[in-house]
């Protein structure tokens, strides 16, 4: 029996349209059982009985080691930001 590519292409068309329609189901799917809704993830981070104590504490030394940096570079002049940017923050191999 010889072998016939015409038909072929119905069956890879059939193949192609069940697998997008699987693809799309999916994701509908996904997205009404599974994805949290963005209300929901806020009413969830409101309910909840308080505040993470170590996030808050990284917080705020967080912000405190962003407040010293700029406190640093305030009295820098114009062209001593560009210098401060152009040397290496880590020592190269060659020098350690």
């Amino acid at each position: 029996m010889p072998f016939d590519p015409s038909d072929l292409a119905p069956v890879f068309g059939a193949l192609f349209i069940g697998a997008s329609t699987l693809l799309l189901t999916a994701a509908i799917a996904w997205r009404i059982g599974v994805k949290p809704t963005m209300r929901a993830l806020m009413e969830y981070r409101a309910a909840r009985p308080a505040p993470d104590p170590q996030v808050l504490r990284r917080l705020s030394e967080l912000e405190d080691e962003v407040r010293g940096l700029k406190a640093q570079l305030a009295p820098l002049p114009e062209g001593g930001v560009r210098a401060l940017l152009e040397s290496p923050w880590r020592p190269t191999r060659e020098r350690a």
